[in-house]
């Protein structure tokens, strides 16, 4: 503990230095980032900020320094907001404002009532009887919604000539009305606002009446004084048709207007509470919002009775005839036709925005309108006809029979015609003529499979038979296909007939297991023995895992906590082993320095009688005189003889004659004494329960336990920073081997990330091995393959597609190689390298010509042995039998690389010369010859054998001279400039 308090503290010093650089740091950024935004704005002469960004940018205000401030909506801004954007600098201060409109909100209402939070700079300087410039005109409102202002709220407002043009609000008898009502508001649940239902309703009939009328949603605001009524008011308003409308509580929108506005005062109750309707500076707001129209809905009597201002407002509207409990509305194309709506039902007789008259238009199909008279899309420009349509469609008198609105089309009327091409009668539409039409009866060819055209007459006949087939794959197995299907591709879900080598039978298919080539890993229980006793749950492998069990292993002071597979802690404590007579020195987990007493023990057992067991060792449960029947049971042989004494085993309890289970403990499995041959924990005889304790037997148990501890330790990998360091030796093996990146690109990706993984267990090292070794080889067999084989030999292509098939197989994600995985791996490398020698042999058998019996017999050979590889399924222990003899007379007829000697022979040259691949060339006339140092050209010479000139100047062959591939397999000469572009790519892999 005080290690990791150390620790701790150590850290936590760490990450206080980096949090102190890190505080500088973020200052020194800040100043630079202030630098620079100053160094900006010294060069702006007009500077425009909110009142949250004047404070943020304080600092910088104060360096700048401006000498006129102007300060926008100044009535609504708190005095501390406008004072602190103040600089010494500051000459001219601008308030331009509205202090009977809304003033400055503060979060404590305390604060902003009790304290005057709330009166701003502008209004306290106004009220204190500092000059000020009040502005006159107004160039929103309509003359009578102003007159709502003047002379209830300002003293004095003109109106400007502009809202003197303003039309009508379409559709209503009055352009300002106040909607009288008593219907009471109600409380918002978990909420101290307030709404009304009824109000609610008749703004949202209203809203839609006005969009009726033509109004764009934009036109129009719906404004109310708490969210309680927003929130209801949205609820009722759907996207379609209210999108665009503007929704919103009057604290919100000063500074804002619209053409038309829908006032919801919400406060209606029996008590004559008006709550925010008695602030003037509220109704200043919402009375100047609307341009050309302003409706209001409200309890006017609980008003007129509790707000003074009200009661102003209400009278004036009275007395010109603007307020009421109904609203006219009027449809615009039948003035005489009016409704009163006092209620949201009542906007029903004015169904379309006009009234319940038809509308009778004439429509440019001659029909009439359907409707109810609507004021909106008076040309029914965008209006459907759902009649049905009456036009003629064709010369025999067919009408059209979609809807009138629908573009008519073709005459569809079905005709009974006769086709002349195959002279069938079919049922062909009006319009389309009978030579156009692609007879539907059924197909009566025959496709060259045999089978019927499915396609209709006037079809082309399919070019893949779709007909069911049951058809034999290659792999022997049948399975019902399409019959145009090509059954090299299709996959075969058979079940694998074949018993794996453990001896379960193969759980995988015939596509999984690759017809018996590479079989799905065994998923069976393995139920085996391990080491430690348990039996083995993991999947059946070759290798089985660590146990996962809780460990039994324990002595008298302890027991074990760790999992069984992995290895425990010795335990240091005194041996406990002692009597009378001898006694152990030794740490408990040692051998122990004395041997076994073999005295009888001489205390009494509860019942009274002798003990029956020996000096030192825990006293059996049986006693020889109230138990003797079942001790003297033979088992060894001697339990019935007067001195037999007994053991008691501590994990299983049984008791046991002391000679004869000292003859049990020193014989191995096969029953002779001496040394164990196999490392596991003695058993008792008559149960098979594992001795972990007993102390007569102690030695054994300790050099078992020890030896276990051993393969443990091994099992898990043992000094893991060695196995590391093996898996790193091996990756960098692979990473030189540049002809694996070559030729197969893809699959050395997949290796590569098999070699980055983490485990550095002893299992994933021998895979990481044997994958890498069986990647060399199809790499040496793809090289043969390109130095052998003629170019766009087919059987060659196939040959390799089996090597990429092998590689995708190997280098699938796995941590270890089971038995059966690598068994198969190895079979079928050996098909592998067989297949190729004996295809590149083939080849040059093929190329020497049939002349000769010889030849034709090497031929007949390579041929059978072809057959024989290229075979479907395992690669059985027959078959490879009789495809070694048939190769063993095609290498004695005809040597792999065509230069006269045998392919041992040609080996033993190539590694007596010791040069690298491309050294070797040969002549016009084909005899080889060797270039030493870089393997370029610089000399000429005559050849021994001919005579001709060989070598060349300046790295150049002279003409007649090439590459000799078949002696080393080299792909171009070690001097050239392929050699050359891959020394570059080389160094670029090791930069890598």
């Amino acid at each position: 503990r005080r290690w990791v308090q150390k620790y701790q503290a150590e850290i936590r010093w760490q990450i206080q230095t980096h949090e102190s650089e890190y505080q500088t740091g973020a200052e020194r950024l800040a100043d630079v980032r202030e630098e620079e935004e100053l160094a900006i704005l010294r060069q702006a002469r007009v500077i425009g900020m909110t009142t949250t960004g004047a404070a943020k940018y304080r600092h910088t205000l104060q360096k700048i320094r401006p000498r006129i401030v102007i300060v926008e909506e100044a009535a609504e801004v708190l005095e501390a907001h406008i004072v602190t954007t103040l600089s010494p600098g500051c000459q001219h201060l601008i308030l331009i404002g509205d202090h009977q409109q809304l003033r400055p909100s503060a979060t404590v209402y305390e604060l902003a009532t009790h304290f005057h939070l709330e009166v701003s700079l502008f209004e306290r300087l106004v009220r204190n009887g500092l000059p000020f410039v009040r502005l006159q005109y107004q160039h929103r409102m309509r003359p009578e919604i102003a007159r709502l202002l003047v002379p209830h709220i300002y003293t004095e407002l003109r109106d400007h000539p502009s809202v003197l043009a303003y039309e009508d609000i379409k559709g209503m008898g009055t352009n300002l009305f106040f909607v009288e009502h008593s219907e009471l508001e109600e409380e918002v649940a978990d909420s101290r606002s307030r709404h009304n239902r009824h109000e609610a309703r008749f703004v949202v009939a209203l809203c839609r009446y006005l969009i009726l009328q033509g109004y764009r949603p934009a036109q129009i605001t719906v404004l109310t004084m708490y969210a309680g009524q927003l929130l209801a008011l949205r609820r009722m308003m759907p996207r379609d048709p209210f999108q665009g409308v503007r929704v919103c509580v009057v604290d919100k929108y000063q500074g804002e207007e619209n053409d038309i506005v829908l006032l919801s005062l919400v406060r209606s109750n029996a008590e004559g509470r008006p709550g925010f309707l008695r602030n003037e500076n509220r109704a200043c707001v919402a009375l100047s919002r609307a341009k050309r129209g302003l409706y209001v809905v409200g309890n006017a009597a609980m008003l007129a009775a509790t707000v003074p201002l009200w009661a102003r407002l209400l009278r004036a509207l009275r007395s010109e005839g603007r307020a009421g409990e109904g609203l006219l509305l009027r449809c615009q194309a039948h003035p005489d036709r009016e409704v009163v709506a006092a209620r949201d039902s009542d906007f029903r007789r004015a169904p379309e925005g006009g009234c319940t008259l038809p509308c009778e238009f004439r429509l440019q199909c001659g029909h009439v309108c359907t409707r109810a008279c609507h004021p909106y899309d008076p040309e029914h420009v965008e209006f459907l006809c759902l009649k049905p349509c009456q036009k003629v469609l064709c010369a025999l008198g067919h009408r059209c029979p979609k809807a009138c609105w629908e573009k008519c089309g073709e005459c569809e009327v079905p005709l009974e015609k006769k086709i002349p091409q195959c002279g069938h009668a079919q049922r062909v539409p009006c319009h389309v003529p009978p030579e156009e039409f692609a007879c539907q009866v059924p197909c009566r060819k025959t496709l060259r499979c045999a089978h019927r055209c499915r396609r209709a007459c006037g079809a082309a006949c399919e070019s893949k038979c779709k007909e069911t087939v049951d058809a034999e794959l290659p792999c022997a197995h049948r399975k019902e296909v399409a019959c145009h299907t090509d059954l090299a591709g299709v996959a075969c879900y058979a079940p694998c007939p074949a018993a794996l080598d453990c001896g379960h039978p193969c759980r995988g298919s015939c596509r999984e297991c690759h017809e018996q080539r590479f079989h799905k890993e065994c998923a069976q229980p393995c139920q085996r023995a391990l080491v430690c006793g348990h039996r083995c749950r993991e999947p059946c492998t070759r290798d089985c895992p660590p146990c996962a069990l809780p460990c039994e292993n324990r002595c008298v002071h302890s027991r074990c906590r760790r999992p069984c597979g992995e290895t425990c802690a010795p335990c240091v404590e005194p041996c406990e082993w002692r009597c009378p007579h001898r006694a152990c020195g030794r740490l408990c987990h040692e051998p122990c320095d004395r041997g076994p007493c073999d005295r009888p023990c001489e205390l009494p057992l509860r019942c009274g009688h002798p003990c029956a067991g020996l000096c030192g060792e825990p006293c059996p449960d049986k006693c020889r005189v109230c138990d003797g029947a079942e001790l003297a049971e033979i088992f060894f042989g001697s339990e019935d003889e007067p001195s037999a004494r007994f053991v008691q085993l501590e994990d299983c309890k049984h008791v046991l004659e002391a000679s004869g289970l000292d003859r049990w403990m020193s014989q191995d499995e096969d029953g002779k004494e001496g040394d164990a041959t196999s490392i596991r924990l003695k058993v008792c005889p008559k149960c098979r329960t594992p001795i972990r304790r007993n102390l007569r037997y102690g030695n054994v148990i300790k050099k078992t336990l020890r030896d276990i501890e051993e393969v443990k330790r091994r099992m898990r990998g043992g000094d893991r920073s060695a196995t590391r360091g093996q898996i790193v030796l091996l990756q960098d093996k692979f990473r030189r081997n540049h002809s694996m990146i070559l030729y197969y690109y893809k699959e050395t990706n997949k290796l590569q990330e098999m070699l980055d993984g983490n485990d550095a267990s002893l299992s994933r090292l021998h895979t990481l091995e044997n994958v890498i070794v069986m990647f060399q080889k199809v790499t040496e067999l793809k090289l043969q393959l390109e130095t052998h084989s003629m170019a766009g030999a087919e059987r060659s292509r196939r040959v390799d597609g089996r090597l990429k098939e092998f590689l995708g197989w190997l280098v699938q994600p796995r941590s270890r190689l089971g038995e059966q995985e690598l068994r198969d791996l190895q079979t079928e490398l050996l098909r592998l390298t067989m297949l190729a020698e004996l295809w590149c042999r083939y080849q040059r058998v093929a190329a020497a010509g049939g002349g000769g019996g010889g030849v034709a017999g090497t031929l007949a050979d390579a041929q059978d042995a072809l057959r024989l590889l290229e075979a479907r399924g395992r690669f059985s222990a027959e078959r490879e039998a009789a495809v070694k003899a048939l190769m063993a007379r095609v290498r004695q007829r005809l040597p792999l690389s065509g230069l006269g000697v045998s392919e041992g022979e040609r080996v033993d040259i190539v590694k007596a010369m010791g040069l690298a691949q491309g050294h070797w060339f040969k002549c016009s006339r084909g005899h080889v010859y060797a270039i030493g140092e870089c393997g370029g050209a610089m000399e000429r010479a005559h050849c021994p054998e001919c005579g001709d000139v060989i070598g060349g100047v300046n790295h150049l062959l002279e003409r007649g001279n090439a590459l000799a591939s078949e002696m080393d397999g080299a792909r171009h000469a070690a001097w050239s400039d392929t050699a050359n572009d891959m020394m570059n790519y080389r160094d670029l892999l090791r930069l890598q």
